[in-house]
């Protein structure tokens, strides 16, 4: 079982918030809101200057990107089911993974003191070096080579299209999790295998599929 990090398996919204707002303040604008911030969640960072700022600008990305880091640490949290359904999953035997458009996902990870629940952490730097971010496949093809897993044993969990379109592309079961900007329609429209609310609801589907 393969996860998306921001929004899936941890709550990275607030720190995303406080980046923007450093950003916010810093140029004399408007502070943002939690609720606006979600309403941008999982669009690429210029979207969410201009959701957020009203406009994007390279130098806010760059006062963003200095700061975000420490705000990371402070503020990104796992959601309150994600230690006790990794830690099943790990006791059914099945074996975990993230899978991050971020560089190098397994810092934050390290820092939330969930990295030891993973067999594999792959960002687009590492550990195989650069590949394509998602939506493309390529991540998530090399991660089943170096797991030595096939895609029809193999799901991926994400709360964002670009998850799923990512888990269709290699042709593995996606599943939709609505912790982020997406419903359950949205991940029906999509095509996910399944859609959950929770984390703790994939012990369940695990359940059900190795009975069926």
């Amino acid at each position: 079982m393969v996860f998306d990090h921001d929004m899936t398996i941890v709550d990275s919204s607030y720190a995303i918030m406080a980046g923007f707002n450093y950003v916010a303040e810093h140029e004399g604008l408007p502070r943002v809101s939690h609720e606006l911030t979600m309403k941008y969640i999982a669009a690429p960072i210029p979207t969410f200057c201009e959701g957020l700022l009203g406009e994007y600008r390279p130098e806010w990305v760059k006062l963003y990107r200095s700061h975000i880091a420490e705000y990371e640490r402070k503020l990104i949290r796992p959601f309150d089911d994600t230690v006790s359904t990794l830690t099943s999953l790990h006791d059914m035997g099945l074996k975990l993974a993230v899978l991050s458009n971020r560089e190098h996902p397994s810092t934050v990870l390290e820092n939330t003191g969930l990295a030891k629940y993973f067999d594999e952490i792959v960002g687009a730097m590492e550990p195989y070096g650069h590949l394509p971010y998602k939506p493309n496949p390529a991540m998530l093809n090399e991660l089943m080579k170096h797991m030595n897993v096939n895609s029809t044993e193999t799901v991926y969990v994400g709360d964002a299209d670009l998850d799923i379109i990512t888990a269709i592309g290699a042709h593995v079961r996606g599943i939709g999790i609505t912790k982020g900007n997406f419903t359950r329609e949205d991940f029906s429209c999509l095509g996910a295998w399944k859609t959950i609310d929770e984390l703790s609801e994939l012990i369940g589907i695990v359940e059900q599929d190795a009975s069926s």
